[in-house]
């Protein structure tokens, strides 16, 4: 098993006056998911596009990469253990339930090509039977213009999905989608079938509201559900959803560690608060555990957050109360599971994440761009939360902004070369683009692009350095954006880059 140095975990809160959505993206080694699906039988591309919606990148890869079929075969019987809501029976009630919504989702939802059911299919593979259904119908004046479609509501799950027909074919898609990129094998080696397999989705909350497809953040938590490539199984749902949004980021550590820093953010308005002398105070509890490829426990963090907030919390709040877990791992593949619960109502919510850590070594490096509701200057009397060096970064895992605040990212900076007098000398650039190039433009979309850049040259003592930046919203409009750092030590013209993902709400 390996071995992790677990540092002070951070369990701070502040309020955070922000709304969703928009969340973190994981990191995988990028790979050829085509020409490895091309390689799968008749009988395996069925079962794959499917399960498809339970894996992550790193999960697809290495399912994909087994050279035979018995060791693919072997690979998932280890990976429906893993995800088997009963262990202690021999009944995998997740993969009868899953297995049922594939073939409900091939009959009801289908569609020509891969996967072979469009987004109403992909939605009751992910989430089950909505609670609700009902047909919306097209809508074209000044304000809006959309296709006819279809409405789904999980109670449950609290979310609303909005579907369009917009090309008036039966085919459902999603109506926050702005983009879909088709990226064809460059060998082609893929039949025209499944050309498509590496469908991009680029989702903005972008002209979805004051349609009557119900309240906002109904739409949000869809939105952060499939951006994060959430699947709930009737097992998962036993308990009301407490949302919760997280996003993990590393920094360089001491020995060869990274210091990796789990931010969740909670709706203010989920919990319940009683009255206190100074306040008004709520609790829960909240747990992190890491495990290893093998599944094998790595660390396993608990503790009860207590926050106490100057007024109550109206019931459609937008704060956000941010915490935070501290850990110290060793350089490798690891699955986070996050754990959140308010014993006062039961409600209970419970987040997968899997994420490479890479090491940062000794040469030129930056760590993880780290977006920021608040980054302030510390000071006397300043809370001891969140701290960072002189600079206090409040953390922001849902990545969205409304406008006119400014986009806040922090960063580290390693392995600069310094003079005999130990200075560094450097250069930030930073720009900003349209996350697929795309924007929606009544029922078609349309290329954008944004000259949205920015460079600047310092200097410091030492070899390490942090970086704050605060990014204007002017010239940005209500979508998702990529924004790209890149540092280049000015002494030896080695560059490094990060890339970072938010979003913009009006």
């Amino acid at each position: 098993m390996l071995t992790c140095v677990r540092s002070a975990a951070i369990l701070l809160l502040l309020i955070c006056l922000t709304s969703p959505p928009c969340t973190s993206s994981e990191f995988s080694d990028k790979f050829d998911e085509e020409t490895l699906f091309s390689n799968l039988d008749r009988y395996e591309k069925r079962q794959y596009e499917g399960l498809r919606y339970l894996m992550n990148d790193h999960q697809k890869m290495h399912y994909l990469r087994l050279p035979t079929r018995k060791e693919r075969d072997e690979w998932l019987i280890k990976f429906w253990r893993m995800n088997d809501p009963t262990p202690s029976t021999r009944t995998n009630e997740r993969r009868i339930e899953h297995d049922a919504r594939v073939a409900t989702a091939r009959e009801l939802y289908a569609k020509n090509g891969f996967p072979g059911w469009d987004h109403r299919g992909e939605t009751f593979i992910r989430f089950g039977k909505p609670d609700y259904a009902a047909d919306v119908s097209g809508q074209v004046n000044e304000n809006v213009q959309k296709g006819p479609g279809e409405i789904w509501q999980y109670y449950q799950l609290g979310i609303v999905v909005p579907f369009e027909d917009a090309f008036l074919n039966g085919e459902h898609t999603y109506y926050m989608e702005i983009a879909t990129v088709y990226t064809q094998s460059p060998h082609e080696m893929l039949t025209d079938e499944y050309a498509d397999l590496s469908e991009m989705y680029a989702f903005s909350p972008y002209n979805i509201y004051g349609l009557g497809f119900g309240p906002s953040d109904e739409l949000m938590r869809f939105y952060s559900y499939v951006e994060n490539n959430r699947y709930f199984h009737s097992a998962d749902i036993k308990h009301p959803d407490l949302p919760c949004y997280f996003d993990i980021t590393a920094f360089k550590g001491d020995n060869g560690k990274v210091k990796t820093e789990i931010s969740f953010e909670i709706p203010a308005k989920e919990l319940t608060y009683t009255e206190g002398r100074d306040g008004w105070k709520t609790d829960f509890e909240a747990s992190i555990a890491v495990y290893d490829m093998e599944m094998n426990e790595i660390v396993t963090v608990m503790d009860t957050v207590r926050i106490e907030l100057p007024v109550k919390p109206e019931p459609d709040s937008p704060w956000l109360l941010p915490a935070q877990f501290t850990l110290t791992l060793k350089p490798g593949y690891y699955r986070f599971g996050l754990e959140v619960r308010d014993h006062k109502t039961n409600k209970h919510g419970v987040y997968l994440c899997s994420r490479h850590i890479l090491p940062f070594g000794e040469s030129l490096a930056i760590s993880d761009v780290q977006m920021a509701s608040l980054i302030e200057e510390t000071g006397r009397g300043s809370r001891p939360s969140f701290i960072k060096g002189p600079l206090r970064v409040i953390p922001h895992p849902i990545h969205a902004y409304r406008m006119p605040d400014p986009v806040k990212f922090y960063f580290e900076i390693y392995g600069l070369d310094v003079d005999n007098e130990d200075f560094a000398f450097w250069e930030v650039e930073y720009s900003v683009e349209p996350k697929k190039g795309k924007k929606r433009d009544g029922l078609g979309y349309k290329d954008v692009s944004t000259d949205l850049s920015a460079k600047f040259s310092t200097s410091g003592f030492g070899s390490t350095q942090i970086e704050r930046i605060e990014l204007a919203t002017e010239n940005l409009w209500e979508g998702s954006f990529r924004i790209t750092v890149r540092v280049m030590d000015r002494r030896t013209r080695k560059s490094v880059e990060k890339i970072a993902y938010f979003s913009i709400l009006e």
